[in-house]
């Protein structure tokens, strides 16, 4: 569905992203980890067209998407929940979520997709005219990741929704994650410093170091593999 080859992405005189090559299979969860400053989130924004890569390519069903503008890509099926929420938090819930719709015209659509996110995030529906900002910061991934999954993708990047949330909360998004990838047959690829969890849940893997591929493979092989258990997950 996605497929990255070659990919530079440069900040001034930062080489950020070098050769970054990758491949995300329809209907898998695909999870990309590595330390602090390796290039993830970087990563997310050259395939989602937030920040321009200076050469390779960047192919989405077939299309190649290196001068397309990000709201274009959005509307090709690739929603990017950006690192950090960014949720509106003046706007209510219910505002937050109808501007991730605003690429569907359909009203029965979008009211379906309302109701999916609601069995997805029950709390959100509680909330539901509350503002944004006064949510708990669990509540604000959740709507985040519901906000996102309005424009109804094909294709959902998420860039570390474990950040910054209390352990019994990451572990109910993270079950939902993978409720969206089978209930929805949704396509995922994950970005995550909780590394335990991010390749229990995918297929597959790649590990990133200072803007590098360094090694991928199946998600249950690299968990295996003694120099990620080194380096990643505290063994």
């Amino acid at each position: 569905m996605l497929e990255a080859h070659g990919v530079n992405v440069y900040y001034g005189a930062i080489h950020a992203l070098k050769d970054v090559s990758l491949r995300v299979e329809a209907g898998s969860i695909v999870t990309l980890i590595g330390a602090n400053g390796a290039g993830k989130s970087t990563t997310l924004r050259a395939l989602s067209g937030l920040r321009r890569a200076s050469s390779g390519s960047v192919k989405f069903s077939g299309q190649e998407l290196n001068s397309m503008p990000a709201h274009r890509i959005v509307r090709l099926g690739l929603s990017h929940c950006p690192e950090g929420r960014h949720v509106f938090p003046r706007l209510s819930v219910k505002e937050n979520l109808e501007l991730g719709a605003f690429i569907i015209k359909d009203k029965a659509a979008i009211k379906a997709s309302l109701s999916h996110v609601f069995e997805l995030f029950p709390r959100l529906k509680e909330r539901l005219n509350q503002a944004a900002g006064t949510l708990s910061g669990g509540e604000q991934q959740m709507l985040a990741i519901g906000r996102a999954f309005m424009a109804q993708p094909r294709l959902l990047m998420l860039d570390e929704p474990s950040l910054g949330i209390a352990p019994i909360l990451v572990q109910e998004i993270f079950r939902t994650i993978k409720q969206i990838s089978v209930s929805q047959n949704m396509t995922i690829l994950l970005v995550e410093q909780n590394a335990n969890l991010a390749l229990k849940i995918a297929d597959y893997a790649y590990v990133l170091e200072t803007g590098r591929i360094v090694l991928h493979g199946k998600a249950s092989e690299l968990a295996a593999d003694p120099r990620i258990k080194a380096a990643y997950l505290g063994h």
